[in-house]
């Protein structure tokens, strides 16, 4: 096991273990508030291995605590323990980072759609790169139009009733989403190698079917196998896979 998989598991058992403390004490003292957030945030912690096998994804240890320290950093430290309040930049820290893991996840999408043989879209890097910028921008507004949501709909004050806050934490997630649009794009003409141990690939052994083919000399099905396109007349392609 690499040194950085031992690290991962050691901080999410100790991460784990202090929510779980965490929600003890607030059943002890009748805080339902911070005993429904505490499940809440363990909930979200098992969320990227269940997305990982699921959609059999192999997300880098590396940025598998990238997202599990922002999920603490974010919803236990900034919400529970009043983060946001105490020290007026961790929310843009916070925002500068989700441009980075939401482009992260940008390009997943894309690779998805190029590997996928139902879908017939080939981007070039600088689509991918594009598509990466625009989908982590969207959901940096989404998520600002959620926290206007919550504000004047359950009287929160995530906003802290400022356009200026609003629009300064836009400005952070675009900010993030370029820097890694445009490091994902020299990545994928192979000019730099800073990213790859950050993106999330699809599993070394992953196959999906293509849709069954009839030719004028036979019939079968086609699939893939890291990327490599394949081919079994029908009668042989369940012994062969």
């Amino acid at each position: 096991m690499r040194k950085i998989d031992k690290a991962k598991l050691w901080l999410f058992l100790v991460i784990r273990l202090y929510i779980v403390f965490a929600g003890i004490v607030a059943i002890w003292e009748k805080n339902w508030n911070s005993l429904g957030m505490s499940i809440l945030i363990l909930v979200t912690m098992f969320i990227p291995s269940i997305v990982e096998r699921k959609f059999q994804l192999d997300i880098p240890s590396e940025f598998e605590i990238i997202l599990i320290v922002f999920v603490y950093a974010a919803l236990f430290l900034g919400e529970l323990n009043q983060f946001y309040f105490r020290f007026w930049w961790w929310d843009k820290m916070l925002h500068s980072f989700s441009g980075l893991i939401l482009g992260n996840i940008g390009f997943l999408i894309v690779s998805y759609l190029n590997r996928s043989s139902k879908m017939n879209v080939k981007l070039s890097p600088a689509l991918v790169a594009f598509f990466s910028f625009c989908f982590a921008v969207a959901m940096g507004a989404i998520w600002e139009i959620y926290e206007y949501f919550m504000d004047n709909v359950f009287g929160f004050i995530m906003q802290r009733g400022s356009l200026d806050d609003t629009m300064i934490d836009l400005i952070l997630d675009t900010a993030g989403a370029l820097i890694f649009a445009v490091l994902g794009y020299f990545q994928q003409k192979g000019k730099i190698n800073i990213i790859s141990k950050y993106l999330i690939k699809f599993d070394s052994f992953n196959f999906y079917e293509d849709k069954s083919y009839t030719g004028p000399f036979f019939k079968g099905i086609s699939w893939h196998i890291n990327g490599l396109k394949c081919f079994a007349p029908e009668n042989k392609h369940r012994r062969l896979l």
